[in-house]
């Protein structure tokens, strides 16, 4: 017998109507036992959150729809699919005052609605509330920054304060969420040293935190047998706990359910789909459920770190077993999770000329993988794409080597000085890699996928050397073994300042909706890097005046296009213009790595770097917007120096217009 389920604590995000696919038209009335029964049952608003949890009775009512009235006038909509007996609705568009909750069945009919109170909350309240300098054009914000002489540390203390740009997410049920979101799943001792909010700086989770104390910010046992003690001296389980941490600062990375090894590997291919998606459910952090909605705990970024074979579906088994799991952590939160090492173009950091598309959406010539571009073939995945689950986001890694980020023509010694080679990062006879092409490459091509089946993207590009070692006598992190920079134990080393700063920078510029910036360095290594990587967040966020009103990069993202591979660039004053892909940008040193954003009325930002100091200084630059060319130039006289104590170098170019 069917049983009816009054739901006590648990709701839905209004957003989940994404996540599947609603049956249009009512077939018979939603009961129980066969008899009519749709019925909501109360309103709460979540603590400390604009949310409210809508309670209903049924037994059937599997699509819903529910509406915010007052007056008659509907306010608010949206639909929804329930994993419990209630759904979820985000009010923080409103004022205090008195309402109805109305819920409709879709797939069964039923009708019901109830009063109820709401109260906003300020939800900004972490938020810097400083005034923020306002700039007439970009200043040098790497002037005042000296290259790190102290291992071990960087200055963000150096760097302005910005803001983090917010804009309303319908994959949130209309919560305000970054329109670049930036994460830190690396420690973030720096900060906490030098008493900073990492917010301050355009990182907007934190993934690594050490410092959160159990029974406070964290619920210490996830296995649920032994509960918090509250200052009354009640136990506290873990579906009543709430953490003090406010829930978009929540974060955590993860591991899949038996690791990365062959018993990871045959876990997943032994275990019925809807056991994987059970276990996907568990991924939830450890936050608590005091305070979750529709049976998501509230966590605003996730991180998936599994590295088995099955992630690139090389078959049915394969792709069925990882999409039911991805299913369930999808489920498990409201916010995101980031998917690290299951990717659209499989093809383990490779460059890949076919990743570019024949036309505007035809990938015939690459192998792509049916995790993230087929349907689902068994319960409970059948007919489901994780494109219906937007929140479940694809999360490409960039490795790389020490001498990857060597300066072109180095020659590197042995410890006798004798010269063994001369660092070459371009054209068919390099020896060393080109990260920032690389980056380009990837984000550009995988941001441009994701989004044709309306998914994000995040670059998981890395600033430390930690490649997999091409031979057995040289450790991770490094090409070679036989100079005198070398370290035999491992992580390399970091990439020069410009060059993280320059990968940041073309991450925004080449289309990515989320950077996770993944770390756990060794003691002793220079960190000078991050003052490169903080330099971009710092240009991303800070305000220039512009026409009669004041705007940053991070404001602009929801309405830039990005020209990506279309870019035009001329070298001979306009006479001829070219394109080039991020892929050729590791070919030769005679072109010149930019790319624009441009907004449909006319607003147009320019990124231009010179990765290795070799390439062009001086280029014209076009784009066509409303079927009109507009043409810019960049002059020697217009480059910035990432380094105070190297003032002559020329190393970026940045302006909006």
């Amino acid at each position: 017998m069917k049983q009816l389920i009054f739901l006590i604590a648990l709701a839905t995000l209004s957003c989940a109507n994404r996540e599947s696919t609603l049956v249009q038209e009512p077939i018979q009335p939603c009961s129980c036992d066969g008899k009519p029964l749709f019925k909501v049952l109360k309103v709460q608003q979540v603590i400390n959150s604009n949310f409210i949890n809508i309670f209903f009775g049924s037994c059937e009512a599997y699509q819903v729809k529910w509406e915010i009235v007052k007056d008659s006038r509907v306010l608010l909509s949206g639909t929804a699919k329930p994993i419990t007996s209630a759904v979820g609705a985000y009010l923080g568009t409103l004022p205090e005052g008195n309402y109805i909750a109305r819920l409709s069945g879709i797939n069964c009919s039923g009708t019901s609605e109830i009063p109820f109170r709401f109260r906003p909350i300020n939800e900004n309240n972490s938020l810097s509330k400083q005034v923020f300098t306002v700039y007439d054009s970009y200043p040098n914000f790497f002037e005042n920054v000296a290259f790190e002489n102290q291992t071990d540390t960087y200055s963000p203390e150096k760097f302005p304060a910005t803001q983090i740009a917010l804009a309303p997410d319908s994959l949130m049920g209309g919560l305000p969420t970054p329109t670049f979101g930036v994460i830190y799943d690396k420690p973030v001792d720096v900060f906490l040293k030098k008493g900073l909010d990492h917010r301050s700086r355009g990182i907007y989770v934190s993934l690594v935190r050490p410092d959160y104390r159990p029974c406070h910010e964290y619920f210490p046992n996830l296995q649920f047998d032994a509960p918090c003690i509250s200052t009354s001296g009640k136990n506290i389980t873990y579906e009543e706990f709430i953490s003090t941490i406010e829930p978009s600062r929540r974060g955590f990375f993860a591991y899949p359910p038996k690791g990365n090894n062959e018993i990871g590997e045959q876990f997943f291919l032994n275990q019925p789909e809807q056991k994987l998606y059970e276990s996907g459910l568990d991924y939830h952090g450890a936050f608590g459920r005091g305070d979750a909605i529709g049976g998501r705990a509230q966590v605003m970024f996730q991180t998936m770190d599994t590295e088995l074979n099955l992630v690139n579906g090389s078959d049915n088994k394969s792709k069925n077993k990882y999409m039911a799991f991805l299913k369930g952590i999808g489920d498990a939160t409201t916010g995101y999770a980031l998917i690290m090492y299951s990717n659209t173009f499989p093809g383990v950091g490779r460059f890949q000329k076919e990743r570019y598309p024949l036309n505007k959406s035809d990938y015939a010539n690459i192998r792509e993988n049916p995790i993230w571009t087929e349907k689902g073939d068994v319960e409970p995945i059948k007919g489901w794409r994780l494109s219906d689950n937007p929140r479940i986001v694809e999360t490409e890694e960039l490795a790389l080597y020490a001498e990857d980020g060597y300066n072109q023509n180095l020659v590197l010694k042995n410890k006798e000085g004798h010269p063994q080679r001369t660092i070459n990062h371009f054209g068919s006879n390099a020896n060393a890699g080109h990260p920032l092409a690389k980056v380009i490459h990837f984000v550009e091509t995988g941001a441009y996928r994701a989004h044709l089946d309306g998914r994000k993207y995040c670059s998981q590009a890395k600033i430390i050397a930690d490649g997999v070692s091409p031979s057995n006598n040289t450790s991770g992190g490094y090409l070679y073994n036989d100079y005198v920079g070398y370290d035999p134990q491992g992580f390399g080393a970091f990439l020069p300042r410009h060059l993280a700063f320059m990968q940041g920078m073309m991450i925004f510029f080449s289309g990515a909706d989320y950077w996770n910036i993944w770390d756990r360095p060794k003691e002793g290594l220079n960190q000078d890097a991050y003052n490169g990587t903080i330099g971009a967040l710092t240009y991303l966020g800070a305000k220039v005046k512009l026409s009669n009103s004041n705007y940053s990069l991070l404001e602009l993202r929801p309405s830039l296009t990005f020209t990506l591979w279309n870019t035009e660039v001329s070298y001979n004053g306009g006479q001829t213009w070219q394109k080039h892909k991020g892929i050729d940008f590791k070919d030769s040193p005679t072109i010149l790595p930019l790319r624009i954003g441009y907004t449909p009325d006319g607003k147009i930002a320019v990124f231009a770097c010179r990765p290795y100091g070799v390439e062009p200084l001086n280029c014209q630059w076009r784009v066509k917007i409303n079927n009109r060319w507009i043409t810019g130039q960049i002059t020697e006289k217009d480059w910035k120096s990432c380094y105070p104590e190297q003032k002559e170098r020329k190393d970026f170019y940045l302006k909006i217009q």
